[in-house]
């Protein structure tokens, strides 16, 4: 029993220092950019030796994994909690888009920062593409309840709300220093396109 409790220490420990360095190293990012941020940048607001740094992140693109692994933890959950408010595909994925709308334009500065970084990693390509299951969920349930027709691939259409989505959101971020557009009135917008080619019925005005 005594020897768990060092090793439990010295693991919370390591993990506590690295949100420690992780959240300095994204708040300068947020402050300078990415590029314009060094390691000795990260270590003096951390408060740590550089060596530190280096011992959680060996390199600069680790951040970007780490800051892309936490945007999909969150977003998930979001996109999950988000889903099941509400009854019927167009009003669950229009909710959905609308949070997702609402988080990444509060934090536009630093998203547009490290988005653009991180897709250069080439990591969007590689990652799971789990909004893609999510919004495969809402279709697939919405078919059973005879709202989408019979012939519809619910994932291919969750994997085309997603790739909507990533794209419209590239767009968002990477155009100027203020948003070139509304972000929740473009995706919505798509959506009613997509709504239109799926539904068995045209969308009622309420749903809008």
């Amino acid at each position: 029993m005594h020897a768990k409790h060092p090793a439990g220490r010295r693991e919370r420990n390591r993990d506590a220092m690295r949100a420690r360095v992780y959240e300095a190293a994204v708040s300068l990012f947020g402050e300078k950019g990415f590029t314009a941020t060094s390691f000795d940048d990260i270590a003096e607001r951390a408060d740590v030796a550089r060596a530190t740094v280096f011992n959680h992140f060996r390199r600069k693109d680790e951040f970007l994994l780490a800051w892309g692994d936490e945007r999909r933890r969150r977003l998930s959950a979001l996109l999950i909690q988000e889903s099941t408010r509400e009854v019927g595909v167009v009003n669950q994925l229009t909710r959905c888009m609308r949070a997702l709308s609402d988080v990444t334009t509060q934090e536009r500065a630093l998203t547009s920062e490290l988005l653009l970084a991180w897709v250069r990693t080439g990591a969007p390509v590689l990652e799971e593409p789990y909004s893609a299951y999510v919004f495969a969920q809402i279709v697939t349930d919405g078919k059973a309840r005879g709202e989408v027709r019979p012939d519809v691939d619910p994932v291919m259409a969750g994997q085309l709300i997603r790739d909507m989505y990533l794209g419209t959101l590239y767009r968002w971020v990477g155009a100027s220093a203020e948003p070139p557009f509304s972000l929740a009135e473009a995706m919505t917008g798509a959506l009613r396109l997509i709504f239109d080619g799926i539904l068995t019925r045209p969308r009622a005005t309420s749903e809008s």
